[in-house]
């Protein structure tokens, strides 16, 4: 099942999958962008590139490890938070670099796709997280004594009249009439 938040482990193995959906949704890792024509400017673009790829990925698998072992909703909504901040850079670096670069224009779109997506889980999730904060700690009513009327304390033992026998009946002995 999920993080206490609603996140299906396929979700969250989507995301850490990767940074950006292949078209049609889901989160996984968009292929590298390809150098204008290889040479240096290929190598700058992956140099920069990767590093970014990598720390998406990475925060993705966080995301991966606090669904398995069911993380509360404000860890996964910060998580969450952090994966998307990542994924802005790598859209960032895209939009900024693609002539340069000679990234095609549906790798941005994918990217962006699969940001849309993050944007929604972060925000279902971080509502879970605030309804989960807005709960009230402990009992919520009054106790089961407050509700019976009774006291916290324990009622007096008084002694029972002793020597009653096997005859005894609730008219008195049946042996002495």
């Amino acid at each position: 099942m999920p993080l206490a938040t609603g996140i299906s482990n396929r979700q969250a193995g989507d995301v850490a999958d990767g940074a950006a959906p292949i078209a049609g949704g889901g989160l996984s890792s968009p292929p590298p962008p390809p150098g204008a024509g290889g040479g240096a400017a290929g190598d700058a673009c992956m140099k920069d590139f990767v590093p970014l790829r990598e720390e998406t990925e990475k925060r993705g698998k966080a995301i991966k490890a606090a669904s398995d072992r069911h993380a509360s909703p404000q860890e996964a909504c910060k998580l969450i938070g952090n994966y998307s901040q990542a994924e802005i850079r790598m859209i960032k670096y895209v939009d900024t670099n693609a002539s340069k670069c000679g990234i095609p224009p549906q790798i941005s779109d994918q990217l962006k796709t699969g940001h849309k997506n993050t944007e929604a889980l972060l925000k279902k999730v971080c509502n879970v997280a605030e309804q989960a904060a807005a709960q009230p700690r402990g009992p919520a009513g009054p106790s089961l004594s407050d509700v019976l009327g009774s006291s916290a304390s324990l009622p007096e033992a008084t002694p029972t009249k002793k020597g009653g026998s096997t005859f005894d009946t609730l008219n008195g002995n049946v042996l002495t009439r």
